[in-house]
C-alpha cells in the first residue's frame, strides 16, 4: 500500500509517497469524489516522480462536470462506483427528494461542465 499526500506538511517522514514499493511498481489511485479530475492527475505526477505508474483509478463519485473526459484526454482510466445521476435516481426512488430537485441538480451540473 502507497499513501500519497497533497503536501509534505511539517509532521511524519515528510514524503509525498509514503509506503512499501519499488520503483516500477504500478499502482491504483483511488478517491472519494471526482468533478474535473484534476487532483488525480496532481497524484498521477506525483506518483510518477516517485518512480511508480499509476494509469488506472476507482472513484466512488462521479460528481460529473468533465472529470472522466479529462483523464480519458490525458490517457487515465478512470471507474466510477456511483454518479450524482445514480444518488438523484436513488434518493427519488425512495421518496427523499422530488422530481423538480432532480431536474434543477441536473441543469446546475450541465451548467457547469468543465470538460466535455
Amino acid at each position: 500500500a502507497v499513501v500519497s499526500t497533497q503536501s509534505t506538511g511539517d509532521y511524519g517522514t515528510k514524503k509525498m509517497v509514503e509506503g512499501i514499493f519499488e520503483q516500477g511498481d504500478e499502482c491504483l489511485i483511488i478517491e472519494d469524489v471526482i468533478t474535473t479530475g484534476g487532483s488525480i492527475l496532481e497524484t498521477v505526477d506525483v506518483l510518477n516522480q516517485a518512480g511508480l505508474k499509476a494509469g488506472s483509478g476507482v472513484v466512488l463519485l462521479d460528481r460529473q462536470q468533465g472529470g472522466h473526459v479529462n483523464l480519458a484526454n490525458n490517457k487515465f482510466n478512470i471507474r466510477s462506483v456511483f454518479s450524482i445521476s445514480d444518488i438523484l435516481d436513488i434518493l427519488l426512488r425512495g421518496g427523499e427528494i422530488d422530481q423538480e430537485t432532480v431536474t434543477k441538480t441536473m441543469q446546475f451540473i450541465q451548467d457547469n461542465i468543465l470538460y466535455s
